[in-house]
């Protein structure tokens, strides 16, 4: 893969092009934006056209050496994770063991930190030590999710280097190359909130059939006779994750339908339901929705403060119903 596989992110490739074409290098880089938005891609593509034996201001991806970073089996590039939640010092003493010998095969060493928001404080002060005094021969590429997350004298040590949210058109056209149908990868593309991350563990298809539980939740609620709401909430009420994800779409689907109420050409976060939640908001006040969206907010918060998550639910069908009860009666047939 080229820069040109980078998607979203122009202006950060271009400055990594035109330090390889300048061969003007600093020696240490912050890539810091969201999670899930080409960091570490770039960093490795930055790092394979560096070493390329090809001379040009890319990698060319098809040479010994750009073959052995791509698999992680180049001896003078390093490649550090978080174990767990956490990298801890003994991580950092390893990278400052490794830079006290001279390269093996070329004439820098090159150390990629994925995660430096996670530096333990041992560990953020043993990088800063490095950052201070680094050998002449090293490249540190520090990656963050949360730049604000780093010490400021870390930050001040590194040229700065922003990666931007990705748009859904360029996360649904990555989603349709992995052989996502387009319909999926549009639909998915515009609910992840400009990150890849959401699909680390989780297909597009699974994301929509979570969003469209939470509507069918809404829409069953408008039936005040429904005697099956409340086992409903049992349901619901699984792994405390779920039900987290799960009140997170209602509260994504209830914001869309204030904006319907109060700005109907405005864009909706679910873009592709607009007629859906057009019709479930049209006997609703906008004062009525906005309700519901502080309740869920202050669920969310019950639900991290450990409350029982089938009484978070009960709670919340006891307000729907009582909310929308008056309305059903104006609801279009």
């Amino acid at each position: 893969m080229s820069f040109e596989g980078i998607l979203g992110q122009e202006r950060a490739v271009a400055r990594l092009r035109k330090a390889l074409k300048s061969d003007r290098l600093s020696h240490a880089y912050l890539f810091y934006g969201p999670n899930g938005t080409g960091k570490k891609l770039a960093a490795l593509q930055f790092t394979k056209g560096l070493y390329c034996t090809a001379a040009t201001a890319d990698a060319c991806d098809a040479c010994t050496t750009c073959r052995k970073i791509a698999s992680r089996n180049h001896p003078d590039v390093l490649l550090i994770e978080p174990e767990g939640a956490s990298i801890r010092i003994e991580a950092i003493r390893m990278i400052q063991n490794r830079l006290s010998y001279k390269p093996y095969e070329s004439q820098r060493t090159t150390i990629i930190i994925d995660g430096c928001e996670l530096l333990t404080l041992p560990a953020a002060h043993a990088l800063l030590k490095t950052l201070e005094e680094p050998p002449g021969n090293a490249l540190l590429l520090l990656l963050a999710g949360r730049k604000e997350a780093l010490p400021l004298t870390i930050i001040s040590r590194c040229q700065l280097l922003p990666f931007q949210p990705l748009a859904p058109q360029h996360i649904a056209s990555i989603l349709s190359q992995r052989g996502v149908d387009a319909g999926t990868a549009g639909a998915a593309a515009s609910l992840v909130e400009g990150s890849l991350d959401a699909f680390a563990e989780t297909e597009p298809a699974q994301i929509l059939a979570k969003r469209q539980a939470a509507y069918t939740l809404l829409s069953d609620a408008l039936d005040v006779k429904d005697p099956s709401l409340f086992s409903k909430a049992r349901q619901f009420a699984g792994k405390r994750e779920q039900c987290e994800e799960l009140l997170r779409w209602l509260e994504l689907l209830c914001r869309d339908m204030v904006v319907l109420k109060v700005a109907p050409a405005a864009p909706l976060y679910n873009q592709d339901m607009r007629v859906e939640l057009n019709e479930l908001a049209h006997p609703l006040t906008h004062e009525r929705l906005l309700d519901t969206c502080d309740l869920i907010e202050q669920l969310r918060h019950y639900l991290a403060m450990n409350v029982n998550p089938q009484l978070v639910f009960e709670r919340l069908l006891v307000h729907l119903q009582q909310t929308l009860s008056g309305a059903v009666a104006a609801r279009p047939a």
